[in-house]
């Protein structure tokens, strides 16, 4: 490790107010990424959203992961949610100051709860998150329970330090606040793990199996850390805090996602807030200059899909179009022109933030896999007369979801496909032959999509990358809820033959040309609304999915140039 790196490293570790003997450096923070296993990695991965029902535990400190604060009747029959969180009253950590209701509070009408809890773990998937004792440490006084998985050992338990045992097969488990001291609330409060405490807690920080996870990707996307999609972020001030009592549900502080890039030798990806103002995303890339390892380069993206009407950012981007360019074009046109300068002037704030290391930043245009003239309108961005091309502002890469079998999920086909055997279905994605389906199939259909945005990206000098892929297999439109289907598609997940369709998709990327691909994502629960982790949990080992990607990786070092920078 290089004496800058180092040094970095240490800054973070005030930043964070952690304290760690030097002596542990290398095996706390590391985890085995001391020989990186990306270093010639073709491969980045997405990140499953923080939250208490994803089933990937990021964290020593669950707290970290908890649901928002859910006030609770505990009288009589009880109810479990009163929906009166806009009462609370918190401080400026989030922690609840008091359970008397604020109804000045916007929002507040007719409060009627008498205690407040939050979620662990309490999604569909007992008995994969960590079974043990459990260490709850809080400064503050109250009344404080646990319920469902979770058990307090009063033997071992003391005031400002409850001992539980945890029994994950039971499903998730509750922290409830039943009275707060006045004057003298709950607060600092942390969950560690199995395995961890106060002492070791904070400076391991990340999960060993989250990182064991991640541990081959060359760089790693923080889009759903963030909360992108439909963010209200606008002025820096505003921004997630290390201090906050929970990062989860888009509130991830930068000075997390950073660390674990630094920590995992991988270049971090981040989508920055469609309001964001230019003071945000300077003061955002004089941070991230700051606490990141000098060896790393950053990706950089203006907001995700503002093609896809279903996230408000792309009506946002659309009447920010209407205002600068009036009625030249269509509104879609006004859209993607705007989205192109939006993200021009980002790439712009950027360099002008790292100076003589703006060489380490990597500037992002996303578009729509399926319509490359979402690449080429916002690249070119004509409407914009006094900055166009927008592909000129520092850009490197663009960047596309190149998805397989996404059609697959319409109802116009549902009558068809709900009847199929796993056997029909990947002969569709290999070969194709459903009526109004593409010719040649999923695969075929995609590496239309590849080969034509390549050529728009290489005209304009941009290498051409994935900001997300793999199979799309998800019903939509109310096809989510056709159980035939979801079990179709689930099994299809869970099937060789999808590590078969990966490593043909992977191979045509590079053969065409493709850069760098960034899976969607590293883990996540298999359902309805999708399959889309490599891993459906995090004690997996040796899924399809995850197994192709491996390979990939082993048989394919990264192929352009200054990959391995």
């Amino acid at each position: 490790m290089s004496l800058p790196a180092l040094l970095v490293r240490l800054s973070l570790l005030a930043a964070l107010c952690i304290a760690l003997p030097a002596a542990a450096f290398d095996t706390i923070w590391r985890n085995g990424f001391d020989y990186p296993a990306n270093r010639n990695s073709p491969l980045g991965t997405n990140l499953d959203g923080v939250v208490d029902y994803s089933t990937s535990y990021n964290f020593t400190d669950a707290m970290k992961q908890s649901r928002s604060w859910i006030t609770a009747d505990t009288s009589g029959a009880g109810v479990f949610d009163t929906d009166d969180r806009a009462c609370l009253d918190l401080d400026e950590n989030g922690y609840v100051r008091s359970l008397t209701p604020q109804t000045g509070n916007p929002g507040c009408s007719t409060p009627s709860y008498n205690a407040v809890s939050t979620l662990f773990f309490f999604g569909d998937f007992p008995g994969h998150y960590p079974s043990g004792r459990y260490i709850v440490t809080y400064e503050g006084q109250g009344d404080i329970s646990y319920h469902f998985a979770a058990v307090r050992n009063a033997a071992l338990s003391a005031p400002g330090r409850d001992v539980l045992d945890v029994n994950a097969n039971a499903g998730g488990w509750m922290l409830r606040i039943n009275a707060i001291a006045a004057g003298n609330h709950p607060r600092n409060i942390h969950v560690w793990m199995p395995g961890f405490d106060e002492h070791s807690g904070p400076s391991q920080l990340f999960h060993p199996d989250f990182l064991a996870l991640i541990r081959r990707n060359k760089v790693l996307r923080f889009m759903d850390w963030m909360g992108t999609n439909n963010s209200s972020q606008q002025e820096y001030a505003g921004r997630p805090q290390l201090a906050d009592v929970r990062w989860s549900e888009g509130n991830m502080p930068l000075e997390v996602m950073v660390e674990l890039a630094s920590r995992s030798d991988a270049h971090p990806w981040f989508t920055l807030p469609h309001r964001a103002s230019d003071d945000y995303m300077t003061r955002f890339a004089q941070d991230v200059k700051r606490l990141l390892r000098p060896d790393l380069r950053v990706y950089v993206e203006y907001s995700n899909e503002v093609w896809n009407g279903q996230f408000s950012q792309g009506a946002y981007v659309e009447a920010q179009g209407d205002a600068a360019y009036g009625n030249q074009g269509s509104g879609f046109d006004r859209r993607l022109n705007w989205y192109g300068q939006r993200s021009a002037q980002l790439c712009d704030l950027w360099k002008s933030a790292f100076g003589a290391q703006a060489g380490r930043v990597v500037c992002v245009l996303g578009a729509q896999a399926a319509n490359a003239y979402t690449l080429t309108q916002a690249a070119d961005c004509p409407l914009w007369t006094a900055g166009r091309p927008c592909s000129a502002h520092g850009f490197s890469a663009a960047a596309i979801a190149p998805y397989f079998g996404g059609y697959l999920g319409h109802p116009n086909h549902a009558a068809t496909v709900q009847t199929w055997t796993p056997t029909q279905l990947f002969a569709e994605i290999n070969g194709g032959g459903l009526a109004g389906g593409p010719a040649g199939g999923s695969l075929t259909e995609v590496q239309g999509w590849i080969t034509a945005h390549r050529a728009a990206a290489q005209q304009r000098s941009l290498q051409l990358v994935t900001y997300e892929g793999g199979q799309h297999l998800a019903g939509v439109l109310g096809n989510e809820n056709n159980d035939a289907i979801t079990s179709l598609f689930t099994g299809a997940n869970r099937d060789a033959r999808m590590g078969t369709a990966y490593t043909q998709h992977l191979n045509f990327w590079k053969s065409a040309g493709g850069g760098l691909f960034m899976h969607f994502t590293a883990s996540s629960g298999y359902g309805k609304f999708g399959s889309w982790g490599a891993v459906e949990y995090l004690d997996q080992t040796g899924t399809p999915k995850h197994s192709a990607l491996m390979q990939f990786i082993d048989d394919n070092p990264c192929w352009w140039a200054d990959c391995e920078d």
